[in-house]
């Protein structure tokens, strides 16, 4: 009977253990990424809006000339 108490509180142990060091070199590794990318969480969404925000400038000033266009030909 000590014997199985003996294996389940290693195996107990040894999963703790196991769980401890694979989360905490994904912290480590993840920090160390960040910071040499220097990116941040919302990287890919800031880009997205900025590119959204230039995508629609260009089509605000093809609008323009247009309207511009047919201004002159009527």
């Amino acid at each position: 009977m000590k014997n199985i108490k003996t294996f389940i509180l290693l195996g107990f142990i040894s999963t703790m253990a196991l769980l401890l060091t694979a989360c905490s070199d994904d912290a480590e590794e993840s920090a160390n990424t960040k910071e040499n990318t220097g990116d941040h969480v919302w990287k890919t969404q800031t880009d997205a809006l900025q590119s959204a925000k230039d995508m629609s400038k260009k089509m605000q000033e093809n609008l323009d000339q247009q309207q511009e266009t047919l201004n002159k030909n009527n």
